[in-house]
């Protein structure tokens, strides 16, 4: 049975989605929702990265690692679309770019 509530102290908290265990043991419902995301030219691209930095420091390791990794890639294949002229764009439109450079954030000063 999920928890949503611990007791500290006399009160009870919310407890997070990793101690619900939302993400599984392996984080694998957090990869599968940004793949999704990653590429998308809708409304889901701007909901995504409100979601990855409202949930970073939730994740498992191994999905911040991951989505750096894939993130990382996607720009880069992004940029060489852009530089040779091709109509289609890894990441996108230009707004949906910008959401994934702000998602960057997240790790880009930090490495």
């Amino acid at each position: 049975m999920t928890q949503l509530y611990k007791k500290q102290g006399r009160r009870y908290v919310p407890t997070t989605l990793s101690e619900q265990g939302a993400w599984g043991s392996d984080g694998l419902m957090a990869v599968a929702a940004f793949r999704y995301c990653l590429g998308r030219m809708t409304y889901i691209v701007g909901d995504c990265e409100r979601w990855v930095f409202a949930n970073w420091d939730q994740f498992p390791p191994n999905v911040r690692q991951l989505i750096q990794r894939e993130v990382e890639e996607e720009i880069k294949r992004d940029d060489e679309a852009r530089e040779r002229g091709e109509d289609y764009k890894p990441l996108g439109h230009d707004c949906d770019r910008a959401a994934w450079e702000r998602v960057r954030e997240l790790w880009k000063d930090k490495t």
